[in-house]
């Protein structure tokens, strides 16, 4: 015997929200492979990138999933965390990117109804 009434619980607002973006600066950089002490990276040296400057108003927070900047649908996930409020998410693919399309921030596999528009869209 089940004491289950069988309703389906309501979707409750994440608890991990993203905060509001002030800005997305975007420009060409070149990549370097981080140097690790215990392994060589796999990523190669790239001449050609596209580094995103993001400003947010609040932290974004700390959790399991990584937060993405969404170009259209292709995701951005190398991050490197300049301070409390500055991103840098480098697109290591920029051919993949798609000159108008929107520029979202996100989590890593979250839904897009899920992601905070940046206002920005993508310029070669």
């Amino acid at each position: 015997m089940t004491s289950d009434p069988g309703a389906r619980e309501r979707r409750r607002k994440p608890h991990h929200a993203l905060p509001r973006v002030v800005s997305v600066q975007q420009r060409p950089a070149r990549f370097d492979p981080p140097k690790r002490r215990n392994f060589d990276s796999r990523l190669p040296a790239l001449e050609s990138t596209v580094e995103f400057l993001v400003e947010t108003e609040a932290p974004i927070p700390v959790r399991a999933l990584a937060p993405v900047i969404y170009v259209g649908e292709t995701p951005v996930t190398e991050v490197v965390v300049d301070d409390d409020t500055h991103y840098r998410f480098l697109a290591l693919r920029p051919d993949d990117l798609r000159e108008g399309d929107p520029v979202t921030l996100g989590w890593s596999g979250a839904p897009a109804e899920e992601r905070v528009d940046t206002g920005t869209r993508y310029q070669r």
